[in-house]
């Protein structure tokens, strides 16, 4: 099996793995009904709920791992962080994103898609809870990425950690970690380096472009 296809094999069924739960709640709104035999608002709240969450799982995934654009042209900063604040919605995690009106309001499309994978990882190294906090600022006539997870117990994964290593394989990924192989393809392809530090709860991650 080519790398490529394995690639888009797991990237598939991590997909299929987020949006299974909201899907099946939906039908479980749905079959709640059936037996009702009426609008039952319990019923209706969770189906509207589950409904909203894939809406939104799908739009981030959308621009995070397909071919969809966050912008006509660049990748615009608001459209990304208005994508990051709804995918965290509901979660244990809050989105920490300054809104700085007079900053940087674009960057490359790839590296746009690398803030919203680092979001993601970032989002999977708090299982307590805690704060995802993104920066994105103009660094030498490039642009810096600097995401950052802040929690109680925060810490990257062993698979995770494996995926952002450069020259690992696809062989050695599965479908719960993908996203990470896929971070380092990024990251390539943008033409940058990605840093990563860890210390009592909080995990760093930092990258700089010469794009601007």
């Amino acid at each position: 099996m080519s790398e490529q296809l394995r690639l888009s094999q797991l990237v598939c069924s991590r997909l299929c793995h987020d949006l299974v739960g909201a899907a099946g709640a939906v039908n479980a709104g749905l079959e709640i009904l059936a037996e009702m035999g009426a609008l039952d608002d319990s019923a209706m709240a969770l189906a509207t709920k589950s409904g909203h969450e894939m809406t939104r799982r799908l739009a981030f995934y959308r621009v995070a791992f397909g071919a969809g654009g966050a912008g006509k042209g660049g990748a615009e900063v608001a459209v990304l962080r208005g994508l990051a604040n709804d995918f965290l919605e509901g979660s244990n995690a809050k989105l920490d994103w300054p809104d700085f009106g007079d900053g940087v309001r674009e960057i490359d499309p790839v590296m746009g898609k690398l803030l919203l994978n680092l979001v993601l990882i970032a989002t999977e190294c708090l299982p307590r809870g805690g704060t995802v906090s993104v920066q994105i600022a103009e660094v030498d006539g490039g642009v810096g990425l600097a995401v950052a997870a802040s929690g109680d117990d925060a810490g990257l994964r062993e698979d995770l950690a494996n995926g952002l290593t450069p020259g690992k394989e696809v062989t050695s990924m599965d479908s719960r970690s993908i996203h990470s192989y896929l971070t380092q393809l990024l990251v390539l392809e943008a033409g940058c380096e990605l840093e990563v530090a860890a210390d009592d709860d909080q995990v760093r991650f930092a990258a700089l472009s010469g794009q601007t």
